[in-house]
């Protein structure tokens, strides 16, 4: 048996830093959420920062305020029901020590879950507006249940990430508006996953089932601050276009993480206990640029449509970290770059369509092509995405006496096949786990939004 206590608590670290550092990844990974009015859900959002149809242009591009008249007043929700299957007999992983995990596919694995937003503008005077949004940019659940053949890669986490948007556009009276806006965002996040020690037995060829499998919570929260900038123009008496940009920010989660049945070294031997440190998990989230067009064919018909790029490549380097002076189980420093998930750069394209059958009511329809952030080499079990189509239908109508509109739609995603997964993590001091599958996900979103002009 391995005798050094130094020695045992460093490979101890090596693993649970790699049991720990994949799942918290999917805090960046598919859970951007672009859909935040269902007025603009039902385009798919093509040219929703070109196309300012209500106070819910605060989130798409705050210089539209400046078309809106008076006070108005827009809220709504978003449902998003995603059936995500892994296929039991496609499903195979392996532990630390090369062993194969028990279990299946974890069947129907992200909650359903809805979003809410209400924003609020006001008209000040001829040239300047201001806004107050309400979102939630980032939410997600999975819950693969504790048979899950890839449970040490990741088992439960749960995200709600909430902002607050002061805004303000300026109009320039030719056809020209400047906004911006601060976005105040608050993320709290959880993470509950089994941990592998079959690595650390292997290392110090330690009998098998000398340790049990550890169990990890980790739980973090922290406030950070992203600006938005826009500009539309109003081209011609037919034709607007819109640009508008985020800066980014980084979260820094800050709180506890807790494993249950650490191994130790000690006087007395080897044995197994609950540890619990602070720890930190740094989270970029991409600067992006969104442009978009809206042109009136026709008195009934609008043609809309818009593209966003994202820079989800400054997301690769995401890490737990103790922040404890003398950390007894997670590690000190982030790990090396064969550790961490490397995320490419994408671009989101729409086009949409607004069909004015009578004065009092519209259809809509939308198509967009998104491309995920998640390489093949880096899709895991709690990010199983891959490029998608959707397509979007949508309605409005319009209470003219009562100046209330209200806005519903249903969107369905399609991918172009099953999403494959091939998982490996691998350290040269514990060896590799793996994770096989192939999942079965159909996407499907629908809202309401309810807006009036005072």
């Amino acid at each position: 048996m391995y005798s050094s206590r130094s020695g045992f608590v460093k490979e101890s670290r090596a693993v649970l830093a790699l049991a720990v550092l994949t799942p918290l990844t999917a805090f960046a990974g598919g859970l951007s959420n672009s859909d935040q009015s269902a007025s603009t859900s039902g385009v798919s959002n093509a040219g929703s920062v070109a196309n300012p149809e209500n106070a819910s242009t605060i989130f798409f591009n705050p210089a539209g305020m400046s078309r809106l008249s008076g006070t108005n007043l827009s809220f709504g929700a978003i449902l998003f029901e995603i059936d995500a299957v892994g296929r039991d007999s496609e499903t195979s992983a392996t532990r630390a020590n090369g062993d194969p995990v028990v279990g299946d596919g974890g069947g129907d694995h992200v909650e359903t879950f809805a979003v809410p937003n209400a924003y609020l503008t006001h008209e000040v005077n001829d040239w300047l507006d201001i806004g107050l949004g309400v979102y939630v940019p980032y939410g997600l659940g999975f819950d693969y249940g504790d048979a899950f053949a890839g449970r040490f890669i990741g088992d439960e986490i749960e995200l709600v990430s909430y902002g607050v948007s002061p805004s303000f556009a300026v109009d320039s009276g030719e056809g020209f508006s400047l906004g911006g806006g601060i976005n105040v965002l608050y993320a709290d996040a959880e993470q509950r996953n089994p941990v592998d020690f079959s690595g650390i037995e292997a290392r110090f060829s330690l009998p098998r089932g000398t340790l049990n499998d550890g169990y990890a919570t980790l739980e973090g929260d922290d406030v950070a601050l992203e600006f938005t900038v826009g500009v539309l123009w109003q081209a011609t008496p037919e034709t607007s276009l819109g640009l508008a940009a985020r800066t980014g920010t980084e979260f820094n989660l800050k709180g506890t993480g807790t494993i249950n049945n650490f191994p130790t070294l000690s006087a007395s031997g080897l044995t197994q206990t609950t540890v619990s440190e602070q720890i930190e998990v740094p989270i970029t989230i991409p600067q992006s640029l969104s442009v978009g067009l809206a042109h009136q064919w026709s008195d009934t018909l609008e043609l809309l449509a818009g593209a966003t790029w994202a820079k989800w490549s400054d997301a690769s380097a995401l890490s737990v970290v103790s922040r404890e002076k003398t950390p007894a189980a997670f590690p000190a420093e982030q790990p090396s770059e064969e550790q961490v998930q490397s995320w490419k750069d994408t671009w989101q394209w729409r086009v949409g369509a607004i069909w004015q059958v009578a004065p009092t009511w519209s259809l809509k329809a939308g198509y967009l092509f998104d491309e995920s952030p998640v390489t093949i080499e880096t899709r895991s079990p709690l990010t199983p995405f891959d490029d998608y189509h959707q397509v979007s239908l949508g309605a409005q109508i319009r209470d003219l006496a009562g100046d209330w509109t209200v806005d519903m739609f249903v969107a369905r995603v399609f991918y172009e096949g099953d999403i494959s997964i091939d998982y490996k993590t691998t350290d040269p001091l514990q060896g590799q786990t793996s994770f096989k599958s192939e999942y079965d996900v159909v996407p499907w979103t629908a809202g309401l939004q309810l807006s009036r002009e005072f």
